[in-house]
């Protein structure tokens, strides 16, 4: 099997899960493609992962030969879009209008991820995937400390998102079996793997889901429509 174009299709395969997001979730549209455009710019810190938790293949070589891919960018912009809307998807939930005074933004969350995550990059400078996953962990503390009323959807949107992001991958590997020992820096891994995928890859969509299921809301001063928030998707 020809895997110079795995990592391609492996992001058109999230674009493609953005895509059904962005068709059911109506309401939920603008707020999608807001953490589309602010993460899709994101996938320049590839640079922080190449070679040291993977290789991967990549269009005309580009992160062989300058660690950031088109495809990176391809999948960061669906990742961020996702994380930020499944949750209240699945809670139902609907955002209510902001206050009519301008609110001050307070992004003292998202300065603590970036200072914990420079001090454990000087400390363990060749475990970025760790260090980015505890980031994302230490921010979401602070964003629930901080607003309490989005910690059900932070929970529910964390885990709702490492499903799909779980599922995602296994449709991957049924379609490229050998992707993870050929382009993962394996011995660099933990060695713990769930139906093949690395703990690694669900730590990261655990940790980033539930900072980004909640971010619009926590930067943008919203809060959700009395009556709304405990409301469950019927099944």
């Amino acid at each position: 099997m020809n895997y110079h174009f795995a990592y391609l299709v492996g992001a058109l395969i999230f674009d493609a899960a953005w895509v059904a997001c962005y068709f059911f979730g109506k309401s939920h549209r603008p707020q999608m493609i807001w953490g589309t455009v602010i993460t899709a710019p994101l996938a320049l810190t590839s640079f922080l992962f190449v070679p040291q938790y993977w290789r991967p293949p990549s269009l005309f070589d580009l992160d062989a030969r300058f660690r950031v891919g088109i495809e990176d960018f391809l999948w960061a912009g669906a990742v961020g879009g996702i994380a930020s809307v499944v949750g209240e998807m699945f809670l139902k939930e609907k955002l209510a209008v902001r206050r009519k005074q301008p609110r001050k933004k307070h992004y003292a969350p998202f300065i603590v991820m970036l200072v914990v995550f420079l001090v454990l990059w000087f400390w363990h400078p060749h475990k970025n995937i760790y260090n980015t996953a505890i980031a994302f962990a230490v921010c979401a503390l602070v964003v629930a400390f901080l607003r309490r009323d989005l910690i059900l959807t932070m929970f529910v949107g964390a885990g709702v998102f490492t499903l799909l992001y779980f599922a995602l991958f296994l449709y991957f590997l049924a379609l490229y079996p050998d992707f993870v020992p050929r382009y993962y820096n394996v011995p660099n891994l933990l060695g713990m793997y769930v139906v093949g995928v690395p703990i690694e890859e669900l730590l990261f969509a655990a940790s980033g889901g539930a900072v980004w299921s909640v971010a619009y809301e926590y930067l943008q001063g919203y809060r959700f429509a009395p009556g709304q928030r405990f409301r469950l998707v019927e099944m």
